[in-house]
């Protein structure tokens, strides 16, 4: 099936990669893919359900290459690396494969956490490539190796327990699509209902509705949104998405029966914490990081 992450078919597979690779202009189509994908799969009676999101699967890179590889390395496929596709969507982050430098590294880290935060909060059904989160990586190989009965085509796991392993976080993220049933739908969000209230809302980092200027801003690199509790008695969820290079400060938006927005996802960290964003505060949306909060009394 189709996805709009990773693949090589839509031409919504492509926007969340480019997005985290620096590119701007890009948050309405980061605002699609969030939501289902709708302009793809809402058809013949489909739900946000048919929707299958993936950053990596078994062609291309792994995640851990995606940010590690600007160019694909097939050379023992032995086709003096003219297989695979040029077209990767991947960055470096500074240095071409493995490095010793430790800025890099962390950048990297920070990379793959945002990749999983935006797959696993995605309205859809998340497909985890084996392996992408404990680290494994073929060595900047990005084509299919099934047929490769050694390390390039073996999961390496070697890397657990280590600062690269994600395996935790991974955790957390699949527990939060347990608690908020909002994140795997049955039905396409259409924004402000007829009886006034929202299933899904997008803000501006002031904590305002989004307008048309907005939506049109053209090195917009911040998304933030409110998906409504799918039931009367849950939970909001706001989800920010800051792919700037710098912080952007993020007013606490009003919403009803909210009194504050406790932090479930940081990504900056790699953990949630205990802090809240107050009505009417302040928070620091770190460079490049994805943010979680659950509505709170």
């Amino acid at each position: 099936m189709m996805s709009r992450y990773k693949g090589r078919t839509s031409p919504k597979e492509i926007e969340v990669c480019r997005f985290w690779c620096g590119e701007g202009n890009l948050i309405g189509d980061l605002a699609h893919c969030m939501t289902g994908s709708s302009a793809q799969f809402q058809h013949n009676g489909r739900g946000p359900r048919s929707s299958i999101n993936h950053v990596t699967v078994h062609d291309g890179f792994t995640l851990t290459d995606l940010v590690s590889y600007e160019h694909k390395h097939n050379e023992k496929n032995g086709e003096a690396n003219h297989d695979g596709s040029d077209d990767n969507l991947s960055t470096n982050c500074g240095a071409e494969g493995p490095t010793e430098d430790a800025g890099i590294l962390a950048l990297r880290r920070g990379l793959r956490r945002n990749q999983l935060a935006c797959l696993f909060l995605a309205q859809g059904v998340p497909l985890l490539l084996a392996g992408d989160e404990a680290g494994n990586s073929q060595g900047g190989n990005n084509n299919n190796a099934y047929c490769q009965d050694n390390e390039t085509g073996w999961v390496d796991r070697s890397r657990l327990g280590s600062e690269d392993d994600l395996s935790d976080f991974v955790g957390e993220l699949t527990r939060l699509r347990q608690r908020f049933p909002q994140l795997k739908p049955h039905h396409w969000a259409v924004g402000k209902k007829p009886d006034g209230s929202y299933d899904v809302k997008w803000l501006t980092p002031k904590g305002e509705e989004m307008g048309e200027a907005d939506w049109n801003f053209p090195d917009g690199r911040f998304l933030a949104y409110i998906l409504g509790a799918a039931a009367q008695s849950g939970e909001p969820l706001l989800i920010v998405v800051n792919g700037a290079d710098e912080a952007v400060d993020l007013t606490g938006p009003e919403w009803p029966a909210v009194g504050r927005w406790q932090c479930v996802v940081d990504t900056a960290n790699g953990q949630s914490n205990s802090a809240a964003l107050e009505l009417g505060g302040h928070w620091a949306a770190q460079p490049r990081s994805v943010l979680a909060f659950a509505g709170a009394p």
